[in-house]
């Protein structure tokens, strides 16, 4: 083979090989990443934009507002932040006895797993509003101890604006007893009334 026809031959086959050098790869790569959306991480987000209650702006001599703010502050969850519906109840901690708020503990799993699954795919949060129960539930059992009951209910507000059709309804107790002034919440619980999808 002579020298003109080697020198073709060998840059016949050096021009496939530097198609693939690093500068065209870099860009048959960039050509099949898909582009990513930046989303915020649990960490970054404000948790339910804002809307909670704080435990810390209650009148703590007030046992209506203090029973309030707790029945609130213990159905103000956020999908996008709270693994389960007990993260609810302890940022309602400052609102509680040493005794009650060392009872909450997370959960492993959340219990309303199922219903948080549209939520928790539009990163939506929980907007809760009570009413006083009808009955007696509600009652001043001495000087230093009450009971009060709530009708609650709340929807979804999700952050990408899909509207989700899925509320929530409870009745929610919360006993309170007073201490060196201020009503601390001692214990709560609730009952489903019904949730609609």
């Amino acid at each position: 083979m002579t020298r003109p026809r080697l020198i073709t031959a060998l840059t016949l086959c050096i021009l496939p090989l530097t198609a693939c050098g690093p500068e065209t790869a870099q860009q048959a790569s960039e050509q099949t990443t898909t582009p990513t959306t930046a989303t915020a991480s649990p960490t970054e987000l404000t948790v339910g934009q804002g809307t909670f209650p704080d435990p810390d702006n209650v009148d703590r001599s007030d046992v209506e507002a203090t029973a309030e703010t707790a029945a609130l502050i213990i159905h103000s969850w956020d999908t996008a932040t709270d693994c389960t519906q007990t993260a609810a109840a302890i940022r309602a901690k400052p609102l509680m006895s040493e005794e009650w708020a060392n009872n909450q503990i997370e959960p492993e799993r959340n219990g309303n797993q199922a219903a948080w699954l549209e939520p928790a795919e539009h990163q939506a949060y929980s907007s809760p509003s009570l009413v006083p129960a009808v009955g007696d539930v509600s009652r001043d059992v001495a000087k230093d101890k009450a009971i009060r009951a709530y009708d609650l209910t709340w929807q979804w507000i999700s952050r990408d604006g899909h509207q989700i059709e899925a509320t929530g309804q409870r009745q929610v107790v919360i006993y309170l007893e007073k201490h060196n002034g201020q009503w601390d919440v001692v214990g709560h619980q609730s009952q489903d009334m019904g949730n609609t999808e």
